[in-house]
């Protein structure tokens, strides 16, 4: 088999004159050794397991919960990625997190109840799907919906916001709401 057959960068399978120049035998020590250096830097910092990942996703929307219902707007800022981006409704989007936390600094509701339906992680990478639920106050009347939380793992191995959108249920889901089991995550 000729060096560049196996080199997935040719495609069409033909082999160029500088692809057998640094793949053929007399490159093929340094080569090794640069590949061999790659893989031992990823093995330095192994990925956080599914299961890891997952807890560590759920542990940063218990404090997004709590931050939410003590009005604590820094805490909540402070979960949210450099360059994350805030999708409340009917408001146009909120580009990084110290915008997002001036956003926040406006108030924040009490009582806050989240429902995880699902969370998927793939790598670095995480999100949730849930639905959240608010009681009524002199204010404001009860409020329900759904949201999708976007996480990314940071280089200290944290889990931060990238992305957060929520929408209110219409009239006739409010209803089919009521009759959801407990949040999974308070």
């Amino acid at each position: 088999m000729r060096a560049c057959e196996a080199d997935p960068v040719a495609v069409t399978g033909k082999c160029s004159k500088g692809h057998a120049r640094m793949t053929g035998p007399a490159r093929r020590g340094p080569m090794l050794l640069l590949v061999s250096g790659l893989l031992a830097g990823c093995a330095a910092h192994p990925r956080p397991t599914q299961a890891g990942a997952r807890e560590a996703i759920e542990t940063a929307v218990r404090r997004y919960v709590a931050a939410s219902n003590a009005g604590d707007a820094q805490a909540l800022a402070d979960l949210y990625a450099d360059d994350a981006v805030l999708l409340p409704p009917d408001h146009e989007p909120v580009r990084g997190r110290d915008a997002i936390g001036a956003y926040w600094s406006h108030g924040t509701d009490e009582g806050l109840e989240v429902t995880t339906l699902s969370v998927e992680v793939d790598g670095g990478l995480g999100y949730l799907v849930g639905r959240y639920r608010l009681p009524a106050t002199d204010e404001e009347p009860a409020d329900s919906g759904k949201y999708v939380m976007c996480l990314k793992r940071q280089r200290d191995g944290s889990w931060k916001l990238t992305a957060d959108i929520w929408n209110q249920n219409g009239d006739d889901e409010a209803e089919e709401d009521d009759t959801n089991p407990a949040p999974s995550i308070i």
